[in-house]
């Protein structure tokens, strides 16, 4: 048995603080409440009758004028003195307690809401008025109440009875200020806290004013004086008894009304959700290992940054405020999960507390808001969760593939094993890919212990190839997340997916033992909110009448049946707004209401062709814009295309090279790598044998055959002979390659120009020191083989002019980013380039030694040529996109610049940021814009005879 209800307490160690107000400040904002003093009363009288001391009950009443003697009166009988409700006396109340006592029972009556942006329950205190409203945070009480304190010692049994409204604040009610209480560290003593609400969130509770008390308050009343007088009472049977009153199918009511009930029990960390007949102990884990504490810290900030950027990236509306808000619906299609049978978005985190085991599978169509769900959900699960929860971390699903034979199942347990420890493998991997995890070993330990809440978007968009779909990637993967959450039976295995609906069940993993949603169709006064908050002028302008008129009918309605989901809502509201409207007005609401075949397919079709037009012309995204609508949409398509030849969702700078084609782009690599190459081996084979900087004299006695090949020549010759082949190869074979050397980033994406908005300090003198790295190593390689070729003073011109140009040019102009993730971290390539440095210096001391040339000069040969190839090395990712970018806008299908483009399409709402990638906002934009017909545009550029003729026009005298 749980200490709140492990043996009565004397009536003598129980202090009790009563709150009833029916009357506020301002009556109009805030109506007159007949009810509440009523019920404090009957409360005070019960506690009576336990024997409770008069001196420890606290009364605090503002009674309608006509109840106040009466109120007065009964408490006198008690021997109670009442005290008025104010906003001082009741905090001060809760603050003065004596904390020498047992056992606290606070009944609070009144009116009470929640600000949805926080979901924070205000209980509202009597100095309220629409301007000004106060109120005590509940939250912050709760805490109060368990924190350390000299005198804390023995008030370690807490019971609140909560009988307000769990209303929201609607968007344009001010969100109460609240009177907050003094906090310090929580205790660290068994402090059992027991909260029983009249209602859940968003739910109203009922008053009835004729007989002067509530609903809930009868009932529980009705309880506690059916059950034996002793204190505490017993919490559990008094949940059972209002649950069972207010699920009651017999209880007709227009009011949903639904009472929770949660134990909270500090140190432990536990928690137990009582009502509803949810009698199921919550499922922790155990501590973390210690060398698992601080990846667990890591993972939780990155995941909240990864959901961050995630959710930041806007749906498409602009500065369209209002549409982002809409309180989605959803209701549960397995009723035997014993959760609430219906919820909202604003109301998820709730929602999924009362899941057993927290599995849920949320179904839709296309633009209902599955994602935006999930994304929420991560966001306050990360926000609220305790040390022995699972971190949350949002992953898409398009990058599963089908697993190896091997790891298929066969029917048998080992076949599911092996099924299991693909599906963690690739989980592992995702943390990995996404940069959550630093390292792959942390990333399996963290999967294994179940320490991960894998949030699954988009099961509908796993790649299944043609002919493949009975025994494809999302069969497979359907297997392994049913067989993942009961692998473990000493562990939970909370996950969350979300699928596109289908009606099929077999898409709907751990259908066994997960709570299944379904997202609602938009009702018509949300529509109608939704366009009055979006659309300037919808309330008022004559052209929207026939919309207007359309929606009146309600479910009848043929535009609430087009704009029944939020992606609806945000094309038509897009379409229509802005500096230049893609569609008329007339002309859109014409659409809505006309009936006839194919009239919802060609409003569809009319409103994503617009959409990226809009986003061109939105006034609120800054420059950089593309240079017109039909150029961004025809570079969007591309990049769309892209994305279905690789099955991938995932726009990756690193890995877009193969855009322009695999073979094409590495071939022209292996040319420029050996090109510049050749140009140092040869500058070296002429310096072996007539010396450095004497190239043209010894070419000439190379000609007419009068150089000197023998002794230290020969052996100078071979040498260098035995470089050219060697360096040539190398450079041919790291052009010719798949793999680009780009090394994991382990810092989020940002924003392009983020790198040069941070504080100065900090980036002046990294760009400073990676423009002498750049410069001094590609300076340092031209001027060594000018050198070679034409003596020191040509290769100190010629070294110092590319060095500056180039340190100049790639840091402060382009911002050479290696990594090509917007995160660059240079001193990263500082260790290798002075690795290769002293590996050069070393090797080139001995080789010099070997063919009798001075070892110092050896040592500085060495040195350049080591820090050159570092630096090469960790160019060739970058080297291979700037290819690959030149090749595609030179065909004008892609901007050459194609980074600060998809940073445009991330502010204008058409991509989103997920991990180091983009992605196409929603999967039914991506497939229009994959499926427009592939255009090939003139060549942006002319011939390069062309070009030449120009030139030379402008620069030799024309002859007349």
């Amino acid at each position: 048995m749980d200490r709140l209800n492990e043996g009565p307490v004397d009536a003598a160690c129980v202090t009790a603080v009563l709150v009833g107000i029916e009357v506020y400040v301002d009556g109009d904002a805030y109506s007159e409440l007949p009810g509440p003093a009523r019920d404090a009363l009957r409360f005070a009288e019960w506690l009576r009758a336990c024997d409770v001391p008069p001196e420890n009950i606290a009364l605090l009443l503002a009674p309608t004028p006509d109840f106040a003697e009466e109120a007065a009166d009964r408490a006198a009988a008690l021997g109670i003195a009442v005290r008025p409700a104010s906003a001082d006396l009741v905090r001060n109340t809760f603050v003065e307690l004596d904390r020498t006592r047992r056992l606290l029972f606070t009944y609070w009556g009144g009116h009470g809401v929640i600000a949805p942006t926080s979901m924070r329950r205000h209980l509202l205190l009597a100095e309220s008025t629409e301007r000004d409203p106060q109120s005590l945070l509940f939250d912050d009480l709760r805490r109060y109440l368990l924190c350390e304190d000299e005198e804390h010692v023995d008030l370690t049994r807490q019971i609140f009875i909560v009988d307000t409204c769990g209303w929201y604040l609607k968007r344009r009610e001010r969100e109460p200020v609240p009177r907050l209480f003094p906090q310090g560290d929580l205790s660290d003593k068994e402090i059992d806290q027991y909260f029983l609400f009249a209602s859940r969130d968003g739910q109203g509770a009922i008053n009835d004013a004729g007989l002067g008390t509530t609903e809930f308050a009868e009932q529980v009343l009705g309880c506690l004086h059916a059950g034996p007088r002793i204190l505490p009472p017993d919490v559990e049977d008094l949940t059972r008894h209002v649950d069972r009153y207010f699920s009651d199918p017999a209880r007709a009511t227009d009011v949903t009304q639904t009472p929770v009930s949660i134990r909270n029990r500090t140190y432990a960390g536990s928690e137990r959700d009582l009502g509803s007949a949810r009698l199921r102990e919550r499922r922790v884990l155990p501590v973390a290992p210690g060398h698992l504490q601080d990846a667990l810290g890591r993972l939780h900030e990155r995941s909240t940054r990864h959901v961050g950027r995630f959710a930041l990236s806007k749906s498409g509306i602009g500065a369209h405020a209002g549409l982002h808000a809409i309180n989605v619906g959803y209701q549960t299609s397995d009723v035997s999960a014993g959760v609430p049978k219906r919820a909202v978005y604003a109301t998820v985190r709730h929602f999924y507390d009362a899941i057993p085991d927290g599995r849920l599978v949320v179904r839709g169509p296309a633009g209902s808001g599955k994602t935006v769900l999930a994304v929420h959900l991560v966001t306050t699960l990360l926000e609220s969760r305790a040390k022995d929860e699972p971190v949350p971390v949002l992953l898409t699903l398009v990058n599963w593939r089908t697993p190896p034979p091997e790891s298929r199942p066969d029917g048998t347990q080992a076949g599911y094993d092996r099924l299991v420890r693909h599906f963690e493998a690739w989980l592992a991997g995702q943390l990995l890919t996404q940069n959550l995890c630093d390292d792959a070993e942390t990333a399996r330990e963290l999967v294994a212990g179940r320490w991960i809440l894998p949030v699954l978007d988009g099961l509908d968009e796993v790649h299944t190839p043609q002919g493949a779909e009975a025994d494809g990637p999302a069969v497979h993967l359907v297997a392994a997340i049913d067989r993942y959450l009961t692998a473990n039976s000493d562990r939970p295995a909370p996950v969350v997916v979300t699928v596109r609906a289908t009606g099929d069940d077999d898409t709907r993993p751990g259908l066994p033992s997960a709570c299944v949603v379904e997202m609602q169709r938009l009702s018509v006064p949300e529509i109608v909110g939704a366009l009055t908050d979006g659309v300037p002028g919808y309330t008022t302008d004559a052209r929207w009448e026939a919309l207007r008129a359309d929606l009146r009918l309600g479910e009848g309605s043929i535009a609430a049946r087009r704009l029944d989901s939020p992606w609806k809502l945000v094309l038509a509201v897009k379409a229509v707004t802005g500096p230049r409207p893609e569609v008329p007005v007339t002309e859109l609401v014409h659409a809505l209401v006309r009936q006839g075949d194919g009239a919802d397919g060609a409003l569809h079709e009319r409103l994503l062709a617009a959409f990226v037009p809009a986003a061109c012309g939105d006034a609120v995204v800054a420059e950089p814009r593309p240079p017109d609508a039909p150029t961004a949409v025809r570079w969007l398509a591309e990049l769309a295309r892209h994305l279905g030849r690789h099955a991938s969702e995932d726009l990756t700078l690193s890995r877009m090279w193969v855009i322009a084609g695999e073979r094409r782009v590495r071939a022209v690599q292996a040319v420029a790598h050996v090109a510049i190459v050749l140009f140092f081996c040869v500058a070296c084979l002429l310096a072996a044998v007539g010396g450095p900087g004497h190239a043209v004299t010894t070419l000439g006695h190379l000609i007419d055959g009068t150089a000197d090949l023998s002794g230290a020549t020969t052996r100078r010759l071979w040498a260098a002979a035995l470089f050219t082949v060697v360096v040539t190869a190398v450079a041919a074979a790291t052009g010719i390659a798949h793999r680009t050397w780009v090394p994991v980033v382990t810092r989020r994406t940002r924003g392009l120009r983020e790198r040069f908005e941070g504080p100065k300090r900090v980036r002046l003198p990294l760009s400073v020191l990676s423009g002498l790295e750049i410069g001094g190593a590609i300076g340092s390689a031209f001027g060594l083989g000018t050198f070679l070729l034409f003596g020191p003073v040509w290769g100190l011109v010629i070294g110092g002019v590319i060095g500056v140009t180039l340190g100049y040019g790639m840091e402060a102009k382009v911002g050479l980013d290696r990594t090509l993730s917007g995160n660059f971290f240079p001193a990263y390539y500082w260790v290798w380039d002075g690795l290769g440095l002293l590996a050069g210096a070393v090797t080139g001391t001995l080789v010099f030694w070997l063919i009798d040339y001075p070892p110092l000069s050896g040592t500085a040969f060495g040195a350049t040529v080591g820090f050159f190839a570092a630096f090469a090395v960790g160019l060739i990712g970058w080297l291979r996109y700037v290819i690959a970018m030149t090749l595609m806008h030179r065909r004008n299908l892609l901007p050459w610049k194609v980074a600060a483009f998809l940073d445009w399409g991330h502010r204008a709402g058409v991509l989103r940021v997920h991990g180091v990638s983009w992605q196409f906002r929603h999967a039914e934009l991506q497939h229009w814009l994959a499926a427009q017909r592939e255009e090939r545009p003139p060549r942006s550029r002319r011939p390069s005879s062309q070009r030449w003729r120009r030139l030379l026009a402008r620069v030799v005298p024309r002859v007349e």
